[in-house]
């Protein structure tokens, strides 16, 4: 944002269930405020709501539709922003009776992703979300699709080309599925590279701000590849997947961070997201970080669990840490329990002790590598295909009718191979 510009004065606008819970209704308060915050927009209001019957036109009642564009006024309001998804249809009664811009949550985040967004495929899947978003949105607008302009900055699809028609809009999207499910392919290619060369795979997640990024830069610092700072205190800090080569007891890891997670963390961002959500999630080993000093740990656990148990469907061994230990009371460490996790540490991802924790018990969960001779028809390539797939190739023998392999394997493949053992004892013939 240009410093000579002001910045935006919003409303928020809190909707809440009958069945809400006041500790999460403290929750979605304090997060709305914390996304505002983060595009720099000065909250100079907050309007509450009970729902007890969803408005179909405009969400709220007319009664505290009439509220919500006194006090906008009164506070000299230019935005209102809304901590529920609205369809195109309200956002649109909504600016109509208020007589300014009005967003929801999801125009919020989408706004803050394009903000954090460096590389060309981060980009093109905030770009993918944002238009998924919009899309739907464009009916009833015939040729006014203003809606186009994106977030808090009028950022987004449609910065330029306010005239674009579905047909365009439509292949825009298939063009931007395109390039990130190339950028899948190329992940999952070196993802079967690391693989055949030994080198196993870490993902690193957690709700966002609890400390992932700080994770992967400490630990790159003392066991790998310099060049990661420590993530700053704001929300979505990292977007495109970052990975770093650690290297801890002689064995290799690729650690991975990616975009944290949010409550109801919008179907649109998880579809445009999903090849880099997948870079993280297929890993022989999950790293869950937790800010243990957030008054809302529990939901903020669930809202992780149920991206990668319910919608990615994902299950590898998983190690907890409850991070940020150092601002709790010592009579709290041990009531913080994990029971999904198969690891549970508890610590400062600040602290050295803490570091090693993690990285021995990655190193217990990934298990052994355990040595193999195989003799394999000369007819079943598939099996030396797979020797090279999961394994680490150290020698191999041509025969008339055969072939010796002489491979190093994950105690958990070898199960592949088991029809084709030589005694490991059996030395080649010359």
């Amino acid at each position: 944002m240009n410093e000579d510009v002001q910045p935006l004065r919003a409303i928020l606008v809190h909707v809440f269930r009958p069945v809400d819970s006041e500790a999460l209704r403290n929750h979605m308060r304090e997060e709305l405020n914390n996304l505002t915050h983060s595009v720099s927009v000065v909250v100079v209001g907050e309007i509450e709501q009970i729902l007890h019957e969803e408005q179909a036109r405009t969400l709220i009642g007319k009664g505290k539709l009439q509220e919500l564009c006194a006090v906008a006024e009164a506070k000299s309001a230019s935005l209102i922003i809304f901590g529920t998804e609205l369809t195109g249809s309200q956002l649109r009664n909504l600016e109509d009776t208020c007589k300014m811009r009005v967003i929801d949550r999801t125009q919020l985040i989408l706004d803050i992703f394009a903000k954090r967004a460096r590389s060309f495929e981060g980009k093109a899947q905030v770009r993918l979300a944002e238009l998924s978003y919009l899309f739907p949105r464009l009916q009833g607008q015939g040729t006014a699709l203003s809606r186009l302009g994106g977030g808090i900055g009028t950022r987004g699809p449609g910065e330029t080309k306010l005239e674009l028609d579905r047909r365009t809009i439509r292949k825009e999207i298939a063009k931007l599925r395109g390039i990130v499910a190339a950028a899948g392919k190329r992940r999952s290619e070196l993802r079967r590279r690391r693989r055949r060369q030994g080198v196993y795979t870490v993902g690193i997640v957690g709700y966002t701000n609890a400390g992932k990024t700080t994770l992967l830069a400490n630990l790159a610092k003392r066991y790998g590849e310099k060049g990661l700072h420590a993530g700053q205190n704001r929300l979505f800090d990292t977007l495109d997947p970052t990975s770093r080569r650690i290297v801890f007891l002689r064995r290799t890891l690729v650690v991975t961070d990616t975009v944290g997670f949010i409550r109801d963390l919008p179907h649109h961002l998880i579809d445009a997201f999903r090849a880099t959500l997948e870079e993280t999630l297929d890993a022989d080993v999950l790293v869950h970080v937790i800010d243990a000093s957030s008054p809302f740990r529990e939901e903020e656990m669930h809202t992780v669990y149920e991206v990668i148990n319910g919608i990615l469907k994902t299950h590898v061994p998983i190690i907890s840490i409850f991070n940020k230990m150092d601002r709790m009371d010592v009579h709290v460490f041990d009531v913080l329990h994990d029971p999904l996790a198969n690891r549970v540490i508890r610590g400062s991802v600040l602290e050295l002790t803490t570091l090693e924790e993690v990285l021995f018990a990655i190193d217990q969960l990934i298990g052994q590598r355990v040595p193999l001779q195989l003799q394999i028809p000369s007819d079943r390539g598939d099996i030396v295909a797979l020797a090279y797939q999961f394994g680490q190739v150290e020698q191999l023998h041509e025969r008339e009718n055969h072939v010796v392999i002489d491979l190093q394997v994950d105690e958990k493949e070898a199960w592949h191979f088991a029809e084709f053992l030589l005694p490991y004892a059996d030395s080649l013939e010359d």
